[in-house]
């Protein structure tokens, strides 16, 4: 045993001496070499780029340390890919020139520069965001000179681009009674819908090449146990609209659309399935087999749109909808003595002559107060204040329109400030305002926006809210339509219409409408 170990330990012994002895011969084999350092700069870490409108142009900037002003002795490569499992290479050249009809979503761009004598390859990455001219902007409604429906787009990314014939070139036969273009916002890409609405026909275009058929119509997206006329299928409001820059909206999985005969589609999106629809609701329970005919007002706070009102125009009243996803039929708001006025205005023989949602808060309505203009059999005017949300939808207040409010009766167009006790309205080529502040009331009017028909009145409640701006709309046949936006002063004493600076287009439709546009 004692002589087996002792051999043990001497074999341990040698073969520790043999590894010493070859670590020992390693050290001396190595041999170092300086080698072509190359630095690539001019190759930027972003890019956003418009499809269909800009090219990619990019010219590196190579250094070696010793490249011996050789320049074949570089190979180029590069190479797009993007989350899609997308990849290709789209040159070979030491400097790109790449036309962007990339799809628009993130793609990565990789630059590799590889040293064909040393093999070694240097890189630079880019991240590309590839947007539409039709991505971000104003949308344009409005009538062309033969009295067509057109729509049109005040494209702003880098710079501002007018871009024209988005209806008539879309591929839809000509349409007339323009009502509004607007994309419906929305969290997945199969709930999202670039509307173009009219009375002879709505229709959702292609969000990115901004084409279309009949075949992309609302009914497409029903699926009801009533036969309704389907040449009445055709929406004329949506709610809810896009209500911050960044394409926002109030309602993440809600949807409610209101076709030109008055009836009213609800949609719970997650629910659904995406963006499908059921019977109408325009409809109360004790009746559930009739339809009541909507006006075309969707009513609902802006900032968190959790139901929705509408008026009854046969029973002259406020209805409210309150159950997405499982209500089939809309509420009877129940009218309490003493309150600022009644959901049910057949007793005081008033009916609706227009609405508006906005984002004043008045009363702690943190959403969004809605407004509504009544008259009475005698032509009197009134004004309801009312926050439209939740299932007991809280009256505000209400004002009489005083007769220093010259040709109220007669307005073409309305629009209720969200900061000030203001409503902007226009006679024909003459703009009025009236501060319907109780006790305060004023009257004012603007000559000095020349006397342009005005064809639409909208305060922002979309892009910047707080800066409290109005957009006007006029028309005539030379410069014919023009869009300007001003802002109303702060002074609580007088009504300013302030001009912003570098928002005035002209050379557009004759416009009805216009809605923000944030993402593709």
């Amino acid at each position: 045993m004692k002589i087996h170990m002792k051999l043990y330990k001497y074999t341990l012994l040698l073969l520790s001496l043999a590894g010493l002895g070859s670590c020992s011969k390693d050290l001396g084999n190595y041999e170092y070499h300086d080698i072509n350092e190359v630095t690539i700069t001019g190759v930027n870490k972003t890019y956003t780029l418009r499809r269909g409108f800009d090219t990619l142009r990019i010219n590196p900037t190579i250094l070696g340390t010793m490249d011996e002003s050789d320049p074949s002795r570089y190979q180029f490569r590069w190479i797009l890919r993007n989350t899609t499992g997308f990849l290709d290479t789209i040159g070979e050249e030491r400097n790109l020139v790449y036309p962007i009809v990339l799809e628009p979503i993130p793609h990565d761009l990789y630059y590799r520069v590889t040293d064909k004598k040393t093999g070694v390859e240097w890189r630079s990455n880019s991240v590309l965001t590839i947007s539409t001219p039709f991505s971000r902007g104003l949308l344009l409604m409005g009538e062309d000179d033969q009295g067509y429906a057109e729509a049109e787009m005040l494209s702003m990314l880098s710079d501002t681009l007018h871009l024209k014939h988005l209806l008539s070139e879309s591929g839809l036969p000509r349409l007339r009674e323009p009502v509004s273009f607007l994309h419906t916002g929305g969290n997945l890409d199969s709930y999202l819908k670039l509307w173009a609405l009219t009375k002879t026909g709505s229709y959702y275009l292609d969000r990115i090449t901004m084409k279309a058929t009949t075949n992309n119509n609302f009914s497409k997206s029903l699926f009801m146990s009533e036969q309704i006329d389907p040449e009445t299928l055709h929406p004329i409001a949506v709610a809810p609209q896009i209500r911050t820059a960044a394409g926002a909206i109030s309602a993440t999985f809600y949807r409610v659309m209101l076709t030109k005969a008055g009836d009213l589609f609800a949609c719970f999106l997650l629910i659904n399935g995406g963006d499908f629809y059921n019977n109408p609701i325009n409809r109360v329970a004790t009746a559930q087999q009739v339809r009541i005919p909507a006006a075309p007002y969707l009513l609902y706070s802006t900032g968190d749109m959790t139901t929705v009102m509408w008026y009854d125009t046969q029973n002259q009243r406020f209805l409210n909808y309150n159950g997405f996803g499982s209500a089939t039929a809309s509420t009877v708001l129940a009218d309490v003595a003493g309150s600022a006025f009644p959901w049910n205005q057949a007793q005081s023989g008033r009916s609706l002559v227009y609405a508006e949602n906005t984002r004043n808060t008045d009363g702690g309505s943190t959403n969004g107060n809605s407004f509504a203009i009544m008259k009475d059999a005698g032509n009197a005017h009134y004004v309801y204040k009312f926050y439209a949300s939740g299932a007991a939808p809280a009256k505000r207040a209400a004002y009489t329109i005083l007769p220093i409010a010259t040709d109220f009766a007669k307005a073409d167009h309305y629009a209720f400030s969200s900061n000030r006790s203001v409503i902007f309205y226009s006679v024909g080529g003459k703009l009025y305002a009236y501060d319907y502040n109780p006790g305060n009331e004023r009257f004012y009017q603007f000559p000095e926006i020349g006397a342009d028909e005005i064809t639409m009145l909208k305060f922002d409640t979309q892009i910047d809210y707080l800066a409290n701006s109005l957009y006007i709309g006029t028309y005539n046949s030379t410069t014919k339509g023009t869009l300007r936006r001003f802002t109303l002063g702060t002074n609580p004493n007088v009504v300013d219409l302030l001009p912003a600076a570098k928002s005035t287009w002209s050379g557009l439709v004759k416009i009805k409408d216009i809605n923000w546009r944030a993402v593709n």
